[in-house]
């Protein structure tokens, strides 16, 4: 549901609203406490009665926008505010001018609270259909998969760069990265964001093997600080700033946060920050820590948020998950959620982004699984596939490698023909394009379900 306060046109209902809104994340907040931030009711002219207070509330309450947790009186009870409200006190709030708004510095207990494994940002539900979406495990790597990551690498390198206003268009980038086409009219700091983003992409690809392997990229404070180098590389006035801690202040614009500036204190906190992630068990959850403490302690000079948006991977690719690309991501809900957590330390519109752009990264890996390209093997060798299935089908033969098919692709000619084979018991009309006709995959299915049930009984 969306909620534009500005529709609301009682002026009282508005700021009652807002500022509920507004304290979600610290858990609602009480009447009492409504009537000394609402400026529109503590107006001594025309300000509001306590049971004029206590009416919109009510009304409130009514549209599904506010919950009353009723703790034995009104004075004592408290209002939550639903999500959409939430979300909408939030984009008011960030409407106005960052000047006019009041200084927020670092909160550390914001890091501190945060207890790995025990603290969840992801909501139960949300973390269930992300693993239905995609569990762990479900990526294995080989050359299809490597030809996928080659194509999910330039999706990031566009995505990640459009959100830091760098957009010359989907098809224009992956023709400037796939086919070496120039992209007309791009200024030379744009072109090192794309290039600089698609090296960081591959360092983190090409860094994790399936299964993993000492040595491979990880949360670890050296690696994120090697993605911080590869994409801050030729972008910053010192070139010793590429993955060194800040040393000095920095100001976000659009927002009236201040981060830490004491290098020692940004170092501790850079530690503590990497330490917890590491420790966090669930990959999503783990991912979506990243996302929100790197950017809330912006520990580099400059690329923070892309850094954090790079890491997000790192967590899903070692539990052979699918990464994220950030395609098809609303730049402006990415930069509201970044600001809440920024100046009202909650990271609930975050999260909410968090998982839209997990399952639309998921889903555009399915589609380009739908219509990808012919395997290799299936190319060079469709004859020899053709004899094996059909005579593994007809014959209940073994799988054999024959002679005319070069020792390099032996190992990937055999795990064509099982992944061929393991398709036509799932779907048997797979076997249609090998000339098989259905009694022929009857038997074949039947045969390997009387050998499966063998198996079962040796192994009772």
């Amino acid at each position: 549901m969306h909620i534009d306060l500005k529709h609301i046109t009682d002026p009282y209902k508005r700021d009652l609203a807002y500022h509920i809104g507004l304290a979600g994340a610290n858990g609602g907040i009480t009447i009492g406490e409504l009537m000394e931030r609402c400026a529109s009711i503590q107006d001594l002219d025309v300000g509001l009665e306590r049971t004029a207070v206590w009416r919109r509330l009510k009304q409130l309450g009514q549209e599904g926008l506010v919950q009353l947790i009723d703790a034995g009186s009104r004075r004592s009870a408290f209002y939550i505010p639903t999500d959409a409200l939430r979300r909408a006190a939030l984009h008011m709030h960030l409407s106005t001018d960052a000047k006019s708004r009041p200084h927020v510095a670092y909160d550390h207990g914001m890091l501190e609270s945060y207890v790995p494994n025990e603290t969840q940002y992801l909501r139960p539900w949300e973390l269930e259909s992300l693993h239905a979406a995609c569990a762990p495990g479900t990526l294995k790597r080989g050359e299809r998969q490597d030809r996928d990551m080659r194509r999910f690498m330039t999706d990031l390198s566009y995505a990640s760069s459009r959100l830091e206003g760098v957009d010359y268009g989907h098809l224009a980038t992956k023709s400037f990265f796939e086919d070496d086409t120039p992209i007309s009219n791009m200024a030379p700091v744009d072109r090192k964001v794309l290039m600089n983003h698609f090296q960081a992409a591959k360092f983190i690809v090409e860094g994790i093997h399936q299964p993993t392997q000492e040595g491979d990229v990880g949360i670890n404070e050296y690696d994120i600080r090697s993605i911080h180098a590869i994409l801050s590389s030729g972008l910053l006035n010192n070139p010793m700033h590429q993955g060194a801690l800040r040393n000095t202040a920095v100001k976000i614009g659009s927002s009236s946060y201040i981060p830490p500036v004491i290098p020692d204190e940004i170092k501790r906190l850079f530690g503590q920050v990497v330490g917890k992630a590491a420790e966090i068990k669930d990959p999503y959850e783990q991912s979506l820590f990243l996302l929100v403490h790197l950017p809330y302690l912006q520990p580099f000079h400059d690329c923070n948020k892309r850094v954090a948006r790079l890491c997000t991977s790192i967590p899903l690719l070692r539990s052979g998950i699918l990464p994220i690309s950030w395609l098809d991501v609303n730049k402006e809900e990415m930069e509201v959620g970044l600001a809440a957590v920024y100046e009202q330390r909650d990271p609930r519109i975050l999260t909410e982004v968090y998982v839209q752009a997990c399952q639309r990264s998921f889903e555009s890996f399915s589609i380009t699984q739908a219509a990808r390209d012919p395997d290799e093997i299936d190319l060079r060798y469709d004859g020899q596939l053709r004899q094996v299935v059909r005579s593994v089908v007809l014959e209940h033969r073994p799988i054999t490698v024959p002679s005319s098919v070069e020792q390099p692709d032996e190992s990937a000619f055999f795990d064509r023909v099982t992944e061929i084979l393991e398709a036509c018991v799932s779907n048997p009309f797979v076997g249609a394009a090998y000339g098989l006709r259905k009694p022929d995959m009857d038997r074949f299915v039947a045969a390997r379900e009387a050998q499966d049930a063998a198996s079962d009984r040796l192994a009772a």
